[in-house]
């Protein structure tokens, strides 16, 4: 499996596991922010109870994942760090359907993981105040087979509530991940936008046997 792929099939994972720590379990460390490790701990339960049931299909199981993604992540600040240098010397245009295009392929790479939930558990066990209102919640994600995998999230004030802006697996940044691969596609194609818009679409294509 690839670093990608294991780190989309954890991500996925951690997403749909039920929380096993109870908000009252909490260390003096998680203590200063009990907001965010309360916020992570519901996205967990939401994900479970929303998107891993067997009778629903790959439309409605889609449909479900972009409602929680779009109101618990932050997608635009995520596809513009994603998209890294090029982002400032985008044509507006080119922003808007990049940001689009960001989105569905988002959708399409984690929504259909979720029907493979096995049972896996989350337990968030701290969290820490950052610079500028933010704050990290460490949880640690429980497998059937295989060693526990560290999994941290980086989440901003919205409101009254928080948006997640990356999530760290086994000190591995998704956000960073991303923003790796598409900056190697936009050199390749002289600086130019475009073509990572039209992977990006392409990729979010659904195949034959997803629909299925």
């Amino acid at each position: 499996m690839s670093r990608r792929s294991f780190l989309a099939a954890c991500l996925a994972a951690a997403l749909c596991a039920a929380s096993g720590a109870p908000a009252a379990a909490q260390s003096a460390q998680q203590q200063q922010v009990p907001a965010a490790a309360a916020f992570v701990e519901r996205l967990a339960q939401r994900a479970i109870e929303g998107l891993t049931a067997r009778d629903i299909d790959l439309d409605e199981r889609t449909k479900r994942f972009r409602e929680l993604l779009t109101e618990s992540f932050d997608v635009p600040k995520i596809g513009r760090f994603a998209l890294g240098t090029a982002w400032r010397t985008a044509a507006p245009p080119d922003r808007e359907a990049y940001l689009k295009a960001f989105e569905d392929f988002i959708v399409a790479t984690y929504a259909t993981r979720f029907a493979d939930y096995g049972g896996e558990t989350i337990r968030v066990v701290s969290s820490r105040r950052l610079d500028e209102g933010e704050a990290a919640v460490g949880s640690v994600f429980e497998r059937a087979r295989g060693e526990p995998v560290r999994v941290d999230w980086r989440l901003a004030p919205e409101g009254q509530s928080w948006k997640i802006i990356d999530v760290i697996i086994e000190g591995v940044s998704m956000a960073i991940t991303q923003r790796d691969d598409f900056s190697a596609t936009v050199q390749r194609n002289g600086g130019r936008v475009g073509p990572l818009i039209d992977q990006l679409r392409e990729k979010a294509r659904p195949t034959t046997a997803q629909r299925s």
